[in-house]
């Protein structure tokens, strides 16, 4: 049996420095609004945003395109298209598509499309929403040299942290360990604070590299309990202060 994807999403309210829940199609609509193509980075929860966003999306009656810079694991058999005509079936079966290349010493997974395809593709679908960060299942990440992959077609970047991270050493849940540490001025022994996961959202160094002029969110997921949601909601009073103001604390669990 199919597990069910347990979703939860808090506004981060600036002026009055708390978090207030909002319902997911209220938070879509108004971030989708006129907006055709979504770029997901960070770490610990981008493939189940992009799985709620999807199916958000999809039920609303719109032809959603999922795809990567970097690498996905691959999907079922019924929702991998490789030509337009695949699109169009898996769209009119009520479902979301996904495309990319099958990794050949991977197959579980698919990396980014042929360009052409790609674009293409995007072209035809309503919402476009990529993976465009790597972080090998750990919660925390700064971006190497070569990161994130941000197409020129995207018009949101939404950076993702889980804040499972919180308290813990750099070492034990930070993918790019050396760029962690370069950018909290740490080493791998430190534990990571609410300031640390601010810094490494707002900086454009951390997640906000190669954002530019484009909308940009800042996720805080793992918003598990009272807690953790404190954490979230004092990051989010520093990433306002800071000059991020699309903060939302989310909840993305499998049960």
């Amino acid at each position: 049996m199919e597990k069910e994807l347990i979703q939860e999403f808090y506004n981060y309210k600036m002026e009055k420095k708390h978090s207030e829940k909002v319902e997911s199609h209220l938070l879509f609509s108004t971030l989708m609004k006129d907006r055709h193509c979504f770029s997901i980075v960070g770490a610990g929860g981008k493939s189940s945003l992009i799985e709620v966003m999807a199916t958000w999306g999809t039920k609303q009656g719109k032809k959603v395109l999922v795809t990567t810079t970097t690498h996905i694991f691959r999907p079922e058999p019924e929702k991998l298209a490789r030509t337009p005509e695949d699109l169009e079936r898996i769209w009119g079966a009520g479902d979301w598509a996904v495309i990319g290349e099958v990794e050949v010493k991977q197959p579980q997974k698919l990396k980014m499309p042929n360009p052409a395809w790609m674009r293409q593709a995007m072209a035809l679908a309503d919402l476009v929403l990529i993976e465009a960060d790597g972080s090998k299942r750990l919660p925390c990440k700064v971006p190497a040299a070569h990161e994130p992959v941000i197409l020129p077609e995207t018009e949101v970047v939404i950076a993702v942290l889980g804040l499972s991270a919180l308290g813990r050493t750099v070492k034990e849940c930070c993918f790019r360990l050396e760029e962690t540490e370069k950018l909290l001025g740490a080493d791998e022994d430190h534990l990571l604070s609410c300031e640390d996961m601010a810094k490494i959202l707002a900086s454009e160094e951390g997640l906000r590299k190669g954002v530019g002029g484009r909308k940009y969110v800042a996720a805080l997921n793992q918003c598990d309990d009272d807690q953790r949601r404190a954490a979230g909601e004092r990051i989010g009073e520093m990433l306002c202060g800071w000059g991020v103001e699309d903060v939302i604390l989310t909840r993305m669990n499998n049960c």
